[in-house]
């Protein structure tokens, strides 16, 4: 499952390094990061603990 922005590009800011999709489309930001993209939240909480 893939958010995408208002003009359809895919939301790659939360995907791997390596994904093909960032391959594919670069890095596309998140246009409403406060929209509730909770494994976001969980990989930003997880990096300040450093876990």
């Amino acid at each position: 499952l893939l958010f995408v922005t208002p003009e359809g590009l895919p939301i790659t800011e939360y995907l791997p390094e390596d994904h093909e999709g960032r391959h594919a489309y670069g890095v596309v930001t998140d246009p409403t990061p406060d929209k509730g993209r909770a494994t976001a939240r969980v990989l930003e909480r997880q990096q300040a603990e450093g876990t």
